[in-house]
């Protein structure tokens, strides 16, 4: 009799134990998302997709930059094409030294410095080529490509950061849409965990359906938690992007859309091989290597170059006397006249080969090599196309077939909590229903985010600022504040 009733008191000591530790884990029994809200007070600028284009075209300052660059090489440029079509006249004045003042008067002075100014004031001509069996125009046109390239890729550059400001713009918003299903995702395994807590209170369930209730309402705020972050970072991010203040949070309104895009791949890969920046690259390449080809071939050969000196136009001065004009095309002379020369050498042994053969011959490998790569880089581009219209065309049919799968999830997790709140069916059952809907919807979420950055990479890779069917600015619509 003493021993059964040992038992039982050790049973109740055990039992009243537990459910005292059972109280102890609901102690924080709050919303994980309120309590963290309400902790802190936080600013949020509104911000709409308008601003995001104007502000961010405006005060980045690496498109600042790249706006100070377009015109260095635009300058450059001017210098490159004066100085191959026109001769280079300049003005020059030069003053003899001048004595300006005596520090100590020693007792020599036959080669002392004149008080008194002299010099010229001159206009060069310069000297002109007329003709050099093409190699200054190859050299001239190589200049010309590369600056007009750099422009070109500077102003590519400019319309990428524009689309690289929608498609952060659209990831922010994802990432709040992200926020909002993990935050409904954890009310819905908050429920059925407080309800559990009651019912294990009661007996009416046991502890292990409890801790079941319990390990997934912490796993919902473990995706919540990642949400929120997620959601910070692509905040800083496009803060970054606006040159706006650290740790700047924003109140968006707008959504995105998705819709089957009418582009087809054949018209990409045709628009892509007359503006892809990857494929114009290397027709640059390929065209300067042939140019210096070129320039090796003649390079090579015995050939005269026919120039012309204009000479230059002075006035010279010496202290008080009258000063003097004069006309000189070189020392001694002041005529004008066609001069042929000719500066050619070849190497017997080292560097550049018996009568510069290997310095011909990588010449042309250069050349050919280039060729090859334009054809690989135009293969690589074309095999990029596919891939995303590839992408593109699964990525609808998948969103066409989440949509329906949402209202059927939603339906059966509805049910499923119905049913295990009359304790009609398991735990597991609400709680593989409450994973799929939420699942499904992270994917929905994702998906869409995804389809609009792969149509900005085909964009960016084609070489357009917008496809054809739909302008990225016209796939914001206005939506719910996040």
């Amino acid at each position: 009799m003493t021993r059964s009733l040992g038992i039982i008191i050790a049973f109740c000591l055990l039992y009243t134990n537990n459910l005292h530790a059972i109280d102890d884990e609901q102690s924080p029994e709050i919303f994980i998302q309120e309590a963290n809200d309400s902790t802190t007070t936080q600013t949020y600028r509104p911000l709409d997709f308008g601003t995001v284009i104007e502000q961010g075209m405006r005060k980045y300052q690496a498109n600042i930059i790249r706006r100070k660059n377009i015109e260095i090489s635009k300058n450059k440029l001017k210098d490159v094409k004066e100085s191959f079509w026109t001769p280079n006249p300049k003005i020059t004045l030069q003053l003899n030294p001048q004595r300006i003042g005596t520090l100590k008067t020693g007792s020599e002075s036959a080669s002392r410095i004149t008080k008194d100014a002299s010099g010229a004031l001159a206009l060069e001509l310069g000297e002109y080529t007329l003709f050099n069996w093409g190699k200054d125009y190859l050299n001239f046109k190589n200049e010309k490509e590369s600056l007009e390239r750099e422009i070109q890729r500077d102003k590519e550059d400019l319309r990428e950061f524009k689309q690289e400001l929608v498609r952060q713009y659209v990831e922010l918003i994802h990432a709040k849409d992200l926020k909002v299903i993990t935050r409904q995702y954890l009310q819905s395994a908050t429920l059925v965990y407080r309800l559990n807590r009651e019912k294990v209170l009661q007996k009416k369930i046991t502890k292990h359906e409890y801790y079941q209730a319990r390990s997934e309402y912490l796993r919902a705020q473990e995706h919540y938690t990642r949400a929120k972050t997620n959601e910070a970072i692509q905040n800083e991010n496009m803060a970054k992007l606006l040159d706006d203040a650290p740790g700047t949070l924003y109140l968006i309104k707008d959504d995105y859309e998705y819709s089957k895009t009418t582009y087809n791949r054949e018209n990409a890969m045709a628009t892509a091989r007359k503006f892809s920046p990857f494929i114009l690259d290397r027709q640059v390449d390929s065209n300067i290597k042939a140019r210096e080809y070129e320039i090796a071939l003649r390079d090579n050969l015995p050939l005269p170059k026919i120039s012309v000196n204009f000479g230059t136009y002075a006035h010279g001065f010496s202290g008080s006397n009258v000063g003097t004009d004069y006309y000189t095309s070189s020392a001694g002379d002041s005529n004008i006249d066609l001069v042929a020369s000719l500066n050619a050498s070849w190497t017997l042994f080292g560097d550049g080969g018996l009568f510069n053969r290997r310095k011909v011959a990588n010449a042309r490998l250069e050349k050919e090599k280039a060729v090859y790569n334009l054809s690989l880089t135009r293969r690589k581009v074309e095999e990029a196309i596919v891939n995303i219209f590839n992408f593109l065309n699964s990525t609808v049919e998948q969103l066409e077939i989440i949509k329906s799968r949402n209202d059927s999830l939603k339906k059966r997790m509805d049910t499923a909590l119905n049913q295990y709140s009359k304790r009609k069916t398991r735990f597991l059952e609400y709680q593989m229903a409450m994973e799929d809907y939420y699942e499904s919807l992270n994917r929905e979420s994702i998906l869409k985010y995804q389809y609009l950055v792969k149509r900005i990479e085909l964009a960016q890779i084609i070489g357009v600022e917008n496809l054809p069917d739909q302008t990225f600015d016209k796939a914001i619509v206005k939506g719910g504040g996040r």
